[in-house]
């Protein structure tokens, strides 16, 4: 490590020295989130509940019993080991058997034998899924995990429109079909009942915090931070860095600026090691992602991030340069602080900052694991809104299986087949935009998503001739249907009249002019072949000194 300090001076190498221990120290104090890295005692503290079964072994040997070889392994970041057995699970085990047997009928159709085998292998695909999101549900405590899971949620409800669709195109396997896609729809709501049964075990209530953000990614924004802290103070410059001193020079107006605003108790977190205690207090039980720990690190937030977005609005005005010419007399440092460390550090700031928004996302996952009598002293608002749209849904699913116990070749069979579809497709949609607490979320462009599908279910109500949406929206949604018609043809034999009938009304609808198809994109533009950069324009312009010679801004005549 001090290989590079041969042939210098004993003063040069002792101060590299200690840069190197003083920066290994830091490194061990926010690995092991320590407040002294030299302490062996905190260090040790430290090293033990990070590997508590290496610990565990280790006193078994200093009480000379035997060594527990077959240790149990080390518990991974964010995996929420279930405990005991709960109505969800054996009623998902139930449907997941149950799903099993309608792919097994769905394979062996006599009716469909010439398609047995992209059955076959659709049929693999939806198993594998199946276990992909109960494995993630299990989880749902960690936002990965959460977001995993209501990815099998919408593949499974894709897949079960998928089954409707082939119910559409060929009559003769519609009440088999038809099955499979009742018990896909199951599944995934089982699957959503798993996730908040998570949420539960793990002590989440309604006033709990739910994260957005993995810890593993939480920490690496903390890094990023005081990584981003350290640039622009100068304690560590890198390769290429601020050769100008344009970061230190954005320091001392930042400084500047937190005292001329009476701020001056933030100057005490603008240092690398300061920030690194703040942070500290936020994931001082990250190294290992248990329900005890994000629970603690949940009650210290809001606090700490008050602090932090004090800190992040000063140093944002430094690099607004927006109305400096009106505000000038009131602030003389707005906008002069512009540097690229002081705006990497607004940026981390801010990242680390939006990890900790819509706190309690997901938490209306809980309300579906409550008993009755609970539940309903818990509903208000949006949730008596979502307890309306499961109610919504129930009664459009029977509809459903009422029409598949008598399927025919009439085109009011599929039409109004495709209707109760596209009904039961978009309350999925609300339900899961009302369960994650995005309902406020709104598309590029304007608007928003709950209002988009809810406006579709009362169009449907009204079975309109043509949809009257935004055109986005639509264009979506139409390509949506292509796509499972188009994966509907190659698991059945259907009609041609009928498949022909399907898209004429689709794209009627839809309002899809005559020969187009849903699903055409903007044509991708190749980036012009030239770009700007100080290379260039020092290659392509001219270079102006006193050892070449100068252009005549005046030529003379004939020479032009």
């Amino acid at each position: 490590m001090y290989e590079n300090t041969k042939g210098r001076s004993t003063a040069a190498t002792m101060e590299m020295t200690s840069t190197a221990k003083t920066k290994f120290d830091e490194f061990l104090r926010r690995q092991l989130g320590v407040s002294d890295a030299r302490d062996p005692t905190s260090v040790v503290n430290a090293l033990r509940k990070l590997y508590p079964t290496t610990a565990a072994r280790l006193d078994d040997e200093s009480r000379g019993q035997s060594i527990r070889v077959q240790a149990t392994p080390e518990p991974s970041a964010g995996v929420m080991v279930s405990t005991g057995d709960s109505p969800g699970m054996r009623r998902f085990r139930q449907q997941r058997q149950a799903l099993q047997d309608d792919l097994r009928f769905a394979v062996e159709l006599a009716s469909n034998r010439d398609f047995k085998e992209p059955v076959d292998g659709w049929r693999d695909s939806i198993l594998a899924e199946m276990d992909e999101g109960e494995a993630a549900s299990y989880r749902a405590v960690d936002p990965v995990a959460r977001d995993r899971t209501f990815y099998t949620v919408r593949k499974l409800g894709d897949c079960a429109r998928v089954a409707r669709m082939v119910g559409m195109i060929n009559p003769t396997v519609s009440p088999e079909f038809g099955r499979l896609a009742a018990t896909l729809d199951e599944g995934s709501m089982l699957l959503r009942i798993l996730a908040g049964e998570s949420l539960f075990r793990a002590g989440f209530d309604k006033g709990g915090t739910v994260f957005q953000v993995a810890l593993q990614d939480l920490r690496q924004r903390r890094e990023a931070l005081i990584n981003a802290l350290e640039q622009l103070t100068a304690t560590s410059i890198q390769e290429g860095g601020d050769d100008w001193g344009d970061g230190q020079a954005s320091y001392g107006k930042l400084l500047e600026r937190l005292r001329t605003q009476g701020q001056s108790d933030l100057r005490s977190i603008v240092r690398p090691d300061a920030m690194s205690r703040l942070l500290e207090v936020l994931l001082n039980h990250a190294p290992r992602a248990q329900t005890e720990d994000m629970r603690g690190i949940a009650s210290a937030v809001p606090m700490e991030l008050l602090q932090l977005r004090r800190l992040r609005d000063v140093a944002g005005s430094l690099l607004d340069t927006s109305g400096f010419s009106n505000a000038s007399y009131l602030d003389p440092t707005r906008g002069q602080g512009a540097s690229a460390p002081l705006a990497a550090f607004t940026e981390a700031l801010t990242l680390f900052i939006n990890a900790f928004d819509q706190p309690n996302a997901g938490a209306r996952l809980l309300n579906m694991v409550l008993p009755a009598p609970l539940a309903f002293q818990e509903r208000a608002d949006k949730e008596q809104e979502l307890h309306d749209k499961f109610r919504e849904r129930a009664a459009v699913q029977e509809q459903v299986d009422e029409l598949l116990m008598d399927p025919t070749t009439a085109d009011e069979f599929w039409k109004e087949l495709a209707r109760l579809d596209r009904k039961l497709y978009h309350i999925d949609r609300v339900i899961d935009l009302y369960l994650l607490d995005y309902d406020e979320a709104t598309i590029p462009g304007g608007g928003n998503r709950v209002l988009f599908h809810t406006e579709m279910l009362e169009q449907l109500d009204e079975n309109v001739d043509v949809f009257v949406l935004d055109a986005a929206f639509l264009k979506e949604q139409c390509g949506l249907e292509e796509d499972t018609l188009a994966l509907a043809n190659t698991l059945t034999q259907g009609a041609e009249d009928r498949v022909e009938d399907i898209e004429e009304d689709r794209n009627h609808k839809f309002s899809v002019p005559t020969g187009s198809h849903c699903n055409v994109g903007e044509q991708y533009q190749v980036p012009p072949p030239m770009r700007v950069s100080l290379d260039r324009l020092e290659r392509h312009f001219p270079v102006y000194g006193v050892d070449v010679p100068q252009p005549n801004p005046n030529p003379p005549p004939g020479m032009v």
